[in-house]
């Protein structure tokens, strides 16, 4: 993790595809690098540094990044500041852009051997579904071993040993049950129990994510036609999912082979959606509200979406990242953002969920502010589907 002070040497990229021999596509793509350059002006800060370094690559020195949530920041303005397509003559020319970024912890650190990384960085950004990659020595050493974890995910998944616990949710005023949501678990064959901390970045970098969202929502739609009708299920659906034109007919037929009314199924998604291909992510959300299932935004309050993003987008519920309700009792600052956030939703008549609800203090305070909904450890932790049913009479 960065510290204050940290800087941050980056790489920037603007993927060269054009064919040399075509006249104008040369000159579109000359007028294409020109915009990428004049643009990375208005990233860069006042006292930032940036220089060519060919082309299409820029070399960038970020100063006094405090934290990686600064560089997500920055890496996030970077990205909207290339939707935008550049005109050429009439025509819309995309930008490809791909960043690596590296820490050094002074000016006097190695300047090569930081290049080195940053480069090792945007060589794992190409292939990555987001816009940039920071340099990390365990996972370039660790390459081997995310291979045998993905070898050992595929073997689970087709073996079994993956599960769904369930963590209730409770109205906020009335505290009854309405619903849970399905956290997955690996029981591995040597009795451990991991959570998705141990193994979900592995599996989002690789296509197992794919079948194994699958399985969720699935297993989710096949728990719901066991539940009473008036308790629904909140799956997380990974962002690069959602850019997926199978996930409307996988949601639609699962609920429909059990014959499960689909406003019992929550999907949750993150800000990050509206990153990459807005109007594509817009579209997909509709989709899936036409079906009948609810939109939430899952960890709100941690990403970077504007105002207008959230105006359009079509939600149902906003889930309030649990660092801000941990701390709202003892950081005024926390506690005015779960008030604003509980303000804004109801303003745009949405229910409003806080997870990481850790004591009743925090549940009877979150209840006086008119939140909705409450989950976390002060009500239950996630538990394996047979203990919650037994415990909540299913």
């Amino acid at each position: 993790m960065a510290q204050a002070g940290n800087n941050v040497i980056g790489i920037v990229e603007l993927t060269d595809e054009y064919d040399a021999s075509d006249q104008h596509a040369t000159e579109a793509f000359n007028g294409l690098r020109s915009a990428f350059y004049d643009r990375l002006q208005h990233w860069v800060r006042v006292k930032d540094e940036c220089r060519k370094m060919s082309h299409n690559r820029v070399c960038v020195l970020l100063k006094d990044i405090g934290s990686e949530g600064e560089l997500h920041l920055a890496a996030s303005k970077l990205q909207r500041l290339f939707k935008e397509p550049y005109d050429h003559r009439g025509a819309h020319l995309h930008f490809a852009v791909r960043a690596g970024f590296s820490l050094s912890s002074s000016a006097n650190d190695d300047m090569a051997l930081a290049m080195r990384q940053a480069g090792i960085a945007l060589n794992q950004a190409r292939t990555s579904p987001q816009i940039y990659e920071l340099y990390s020595p365990q996972r370039t050493g660790n390459l081997h071993a995310e291979t045998v974890l993905l070898h050992r995910m595929e073997e689970a998944l087709e073996n079994g040993e993956f599960q769904l616990y369930f963590q209730p949710q409770v109205h906020a005023g009335y505290n009854t049950l309405i619903g849970a949501e399905a956290l997955l678990r690996w029981h591995t064959p040597d009795k451990e129990v991991l959570t998705p901390a141990a193994f979900i970045d592995v599996a989002e970098k690789n296509d197992i994510i794919r079948p194994l969202t699958w399985w969720v929502i699935k297993s989710a739609a096949a728990r719901l036609a066991r539940w009473p009708k008036e308790l629904s299920i909140a799956v997380n659906v990974p962002p690069p999912l959602l850019l997926q034109d199978d996930i409307q007919s996988v949601v639609h037929d699962a609920l429909d082979i059990h014959g499960v009314d689909a406003s019992r199924l929550n999907l949750e998604v993150t800000e990050r959606i509206m990153v990459d291909n807005q109007e594509f992510m817009l579209q997909q959300l509709h989709g899936l509200r036409e079906i009948g299932v609810k939109i939430a935004i899952d960890d709100f309050g941690t990403g970077f979406s504007s105002l207008s993003y959230f105006r359009d987008l079509p939600v149902d519920e906003i889930k309030i990242d649990q660092s801000f309700v941990r701390a709202m009792l003892h950081s005024e600052k926390d506690h005015a953002i779960v008030k604003a956030v509980i303000d804004l939703a109801h303003n745009f008549s949405l229910k409003v969920v806080a997870e990481g609800v850790e004591s009743q203090e925090l549940a009877q305070r979150l209840t006086e502010m008119r939140c909705d909904i409450l989950q976390g450890y002060a009500i239950e932790r996630p538990l394996p589907v047979e203990v919650f049913e037994r415990h909540y009479h299913l």
